[in-house]
């Protein structure tokens, strides 16, 4: 099968992106567990047994309700704990009592105990009565005294804070009686005065007075710092933060069961912007935040009911993607550049039973492995897929869970846990829900730093493009591996054709032109250059800068 494929190059100073017609890469399984239910949310990966190697540790729902933790390099078992449970909420993987090794947190959700195990044992380090929660816990010291603390929300509308060394209750915050807390908290400093904060959103849920409210509260006093009730209906998944508007202070982003992502001021709570995912699209998955694009500003990765958005910092449509089938993606996408081109790519699981990676770029697709055909029959992917390199080889793999929950009778419940390669990509990991343990879901702008990279593509054609940004002279170099004219032409960032640097009749292996910008009438901004030969076409983003 042939698609075509969008590459990105980030080195400082240095942005290539290539648009090739390729062969694609299809994944391959590469182990599987079985399992009597399905789980959840999502896995989490590290080291929990000191062995060198990565493990994977995840939860099930009814029929099942059981802690597991896998050798991610085959899929064999390292240990398991019976909670008796359903278990919604993703693990956490933490040093949450500082000794130094690694402890699994899991929230259950029926049996309402939040419990800390030995990460290399399984055994129980101490379980906490709770009020139950959907709510992923998150982690850090909130209180300033140096040791971490765990914040998850709850269904009797609380944030309960938990001492990491032995689980003793801290404190609890009602923030609304009347709604329970299904949002992870994220935790992060929202005025820049080195305090931690948390920010959590309430669940209505209830017909017909569905609503859904947006508090901020200091995470050592938990004073409210504000409060919206802008959004009309639920929030499940918690917010995605980082500085989208690259004014140094942090933004919040939520996706709500109204159709509507919401771009909050993270310092004040109010609404920068919102942006309409189309009707009948309501949002349950956490939006993601990343560059996918090469512009150096953060794209909100949106995924809706049968559909996927990206969305740029100023709340217009990138690019938009149509789940097949009218299938949907409740748990959201994992980001990495699986197939070593230098870009981020989207992993996401759906409810019929597929996985499917896209070019961060455009959104168009990479590839799709069908685990429902796999399995023989329905299997649901409630769960985000982790991405990290599982056996050593330097390659990236992926991880995910689908299978079949049977109400009410849920003893014949069933589901599937399986690894599959992913690419021969290098990072960065994504080995947890909402991407790290403060859960902000959020790829920093510079994920590419210490990453080895190459663009050795074996395709027809190859363009390199330095100096990036440029100022006098641009060096294109070209690879055609089989002989073909050349067209060499330039376009601004809305399409419309500026000049042609180069075009000759045939060429074949490597060749370099210098094309001198000077005194082009360029003006400073983003471009881009078009290479075709044949059949073949590249596109690579340049960025003119005349200082």
């Amino acid at each position: 099968m042939r698609s075509k494929l969008f590459f990105f190059l980030f080195i400082p100073g240095f942005v290539l992106f290539l648009s090739l017609s390729s062969i694609s890469q299809t994944p391959q399984i590469k182990w599987h567990y079985d399992l009597k239910a399905p789980s959840f949310g999502q896995a989490a990966m590290a080291d929990i047994d000191n062995d060198g190697k990565p493990e994977i540790v995840f939860s099930t729902y009814m029929g099942d309700g059981t802690v597991y933790a896998l050798n991610a390099e085959d899929g064999s078992l390292c240990w398991k704990y019976y909670t008796g449970s359903c278990n919604d909420a993703a693990p956490l993987i933490y040093d949450v009592d500082g000794d130094g090794n690694p402890e699994v947190i899991v929230a259950s959700s029926c049996i309402t105990y939040t419990y800390c195990f030995n990460g290399a044992t399984g055994a129980v380090k101490w379980k906490t009565p709770t009020g139950g929660t959907d709510s992923p816990p998150s982690v850090g010291d909130v209180d300033n005294d140096g040791k971490p603390e765990i914040l998850q929300g709850e269904f009797n509308g609380k944030v309960l804070c938990l001492n990491g060394e032995d689980g003793s209750i801290k404190w609890e915050k009602v923030v609304d009686p009347n709604a329970s807390i299904q949002t992870s908290p994220a935790l992060l400093d929202i005025n820049n005065d080195g305090q931690l904060d948390f920010v959590v959103a309430t669940w209505g849920g209830y017909y017909p007075n569905y609503y859904s409210n947006v508090y901020a509260f200091r995470g050592d006093t938990r004073m409210k710092i504000w409060e919206s009730d802008t959004l009309s209906d639920d929030i499940y998944h918690g917010a995605a933060f980082g500085d989208i508007d690259g004014d140094g202070k942090p933004e919040l982003v939520f996706g709500c069961y109204n159709d509507t992502v919401y771009v909050f001021n993270a310092e004040n709570g109010s609404v920068k912007w919102k942006f309409d995912m189309g009707p009948y699209c309501y949002i349950g998955a956490p939006a993601v935040l990343a560059d996918v694009n090469g512009d150096n500003k953060y794209e909100i990765l949106a995924t809706g009911w049968y559909e996927m958005k990206a969305i740029s910092d100023t709340g217009t449509e990138v690019w938009n993607y149509d789940i097949p089938g009218y299938a949907s993606c409740f748990r959201g996408p994992a980001l990495s550049d699986i197939n070593h081109d230098g870009s981020l790519d989207l992993v996401f699981g759906t409810d019929d039973g597929k996985i499917i990676a896209l070019n961060g770029f455009d959104g168009s697709e990479i590839w799709t492995l069908d685990l429902a055909a796999e399995y023989g029959n329905t299997l649901d992917i409630d769960h985000a897929p982790i991405i990290g390199d599982f056996d050593g080889d330097g390659k990236l793999e992926g991880f995910v869970v689908g299978g079949f929950t049977a109400y009410p009778d849920t003893i014949n419940s069933y589901g599937r846990a399986y690894a599959f390669t992913l690419g021969d990509g290098t990072g960065p990991e994504w080995t947890m829900f909402q991407h790290d343990s403060v859960r902000s879901n959020c790829v920093p702008l510079n994920w590419y730093e210490g990453i080895p990279r190459h663009i050795d593509h074996a395709d027809d054609l190859i363009v390199r493009v330095t100096p990036n940004p440029f100022r006098d002279v641009l060096r294109i170099s070209i690879t055609l591996k089989s002989p073909g004219p050349l067209t060499i032409e330039l376009f601004d960032s809305t399409g419309r054709f500026i000049t042609t640097i180069k075009k000759i009749s045939s060429l074949q292996g490597d060749a370099v032109y210098e094309w001198d910008c000077k005194n082009k009438g360029l003006v400073p901004g983003m471009y881009l250059l078009k290479v075709t030969s044949g059949n073949c076409t590249s596109k690579v983003q340049v960025i003119y800068n005349e200082q």
